[in-house]
């Protein structure tokens, strides 16, 4: 096998954003938002300056402060099956992520409101392969010479001595160790500030400005080593591939948003965000370039994308509410360059397509005190299910389905508490033969005879708790 079937890049250490939203795109932005998962529409509590910014002229006279964070539990598993070379084995990583904050704040009089919001939008996340990944794996163990010439010394030993000198090359892994880790971590921080007006008792508008700050850092290393040292062949060594690499850029970008109140209690909401250029910085720190797998300086695009959302709210009675929603992530129209990899056959304009969501809530008032709601996400990602890569963003192509539930409490006439849990998940698992690793190894095998079909299975799943607070003044 050759080296054109390793990495030539990674990319955000097998991160994505957790829960709904598109490829590198959070919408899960308030514990509002997780006790409903649609806030497309609504018009109360200051997180609307995300979901909702024309409807903050119905927000109280005053300010009006959000608060809120986000603790994730998340699994996610790579898992090889008919491998000759890594072997059969579950891959996981199941970090936490404690610390997710969002705020807002909301100043509104009479017909008009002034708005900003500090947002972990994007792929801000932390993903820990503590056991590695078969790509890196297969990595190291061609590090300490597999499929060269080490392996056909091997293959040439075993003939020598009346073994299938075939098979003995092929299945010569088990002299080659590799043992690798990666840690990625990512945040997108934005910052937007605007303004509505409100035209008629009909009719508002709204306009934003929007600063996006990105950063992502991936550590890894992989030992590789060779233990053959039979027939006065000594071909033991030790090697060591160390990854140490940032990137960082910053873009800026506008929102537009239209709402409309056609009867007593219903809003509908039509925002548009435009895409943010992220031309991202790659720094390598002490050389730790993974041997050769990075370039210090070099830049490369991975934007946000353009955003539509859509909402439908409806106020049936004094204690019920329901509402509806629908976003759409235009992936096909940014540049997502980082993720192209030839080797991979990793082309963005051909593997990413559009993304979309649909959703759907309730909310009910047992009181003066508490509310209660849940709701439902359906996501359909863009990515083709060819393009997966478990170093770069495994499981990006399966489709979520998301639910949640909380309640509100009423503390004072000014306090709102809030708290939402929701749960995330791949709608099935899902098979890939990636063309460095998979494909590779089985083209190797038939080359010489063998017949082998490795895939990589991907599951992905997240538990969020979040707990938030308005105050108005």
């Amino acid at each position: 096998m050759k080296n054109g079937m390793l990495l030539s890049c990674l990319v955000l250490g097998a991160l994505q954003p957790a829960m709904a939203g598109g490829i590198f795109y959070n919408s899960n932005q308030s514990a509002e938002y997780f006790r409903t998962f649609d806030r497309n529409s609504a018009i109360n509590n200051a997180d609307i300056v995300y979901y909702n910014m024309a409807g903050t002229v119905k927000l109280k006279e005053g300010w009006t402060f959000n608060l809120s964070n986000q603790s994730i539990l998340q699994w996610a598993t790579v898992e090889t099956k008919g491998n000759p070379v890594v072997g059969d084995r579950k891959y996981e990583s199941n970090n936490p992520a404690w610390v997710v904050p969002n705020f807002y704040a909301a100043y509104r009089k009479d017909n008009w409101s002034l708005f900003m919001g500090l947002e972990t939008i994007g792929a801000t996340a932390v993903r820990e392969w503590k056991d590695g990944l078969p790509t890196l794996d297969l990595l190291g163990k061609q590090m300490a010479g597999y499929g060269g010439v080490d392996s056909t010394i091997i293959a040439l030993d075993a003939g020598a001595h009346g073994q299938d000198p075939v098979l003995a090359g092929l299945n010569s892994g088990s002299y080659f160790q590799s043992k690798s880790y990666l840690k990625g971590s990512s945040y997108y921080m934005a910052f937007r500030h605007g303004g509505a007006f409100q035209f008629n008792p009909y009719f508002s508008v709204a306009l934003a400005g929007r600063l996006v700050v990105a950063q992502q850092k991936i550590v890894g290393s992989v030992d590789s080593a060779c233990t053959y040292n039979q027939y006065g062949h000594d071909l033991r060594n030790q090697k060591r591939a160390v990854i140490d690499t940032t990137d960082d850029a910053t873009g800026y970008s506008g929102e537009i948003a239209f709402n409309a109140y056609p009867i007593q209690g219903m809003v509908l909401n039509l925002t548009y965000e435009m895409g943010t250029s992220l031309n991202f910085k790659t720094t390598v720190k002490d050389g730790k370039d993974g041997g050769g797998l990075f370039t210090n300086g070099k830049r490369s695009h991975l934007d946000l994308p353009q955003a539509i959302r859509f909402g439908l709210g409806y106020q049936v009675t004094d204690d019920l509410r329901l509402s509806m929603g629908m976003n759409a992530y235009l992936e096909k129209s940014v540049d997502f360059g980082m993720l192209d990899n030839p080797l991979n056959a990793n082309d963005h304009t051909k593997d990413y397509k559009n993304t979309y969501e649909e959703q759907a809530s309730f909310e009910y008032r047992l009181n003066k005190t508490w509310l209660v709601s849940a709701g439902v996400n359906f996501n359909q990602i863009g990515q083709a299910k060819s393009s997966t890569i478990d170093t770069s963003v495994p499981g990006a192509h399966a489709n979520y389905l998301s639910i949640g539930a909380g309640f509100q409490y009423q503390v004072s006439e000014k306090v709102k508490f809030n708290m939402g849990v929701g749960h995330t998940r791949f709608t099935s698992t899902y098979e890939n033969a990636d063309v460095m690793g998979d494909q590779a190894i089985k083209s190797t095998f038939a080359a010489k005879g063998v017949a082998v079909n490795p895939t990589k299975e991907y599951n992905k799943q997240y538990i969020i708790i979040a707990f938030g607070i308005d105050y108005r003044f």
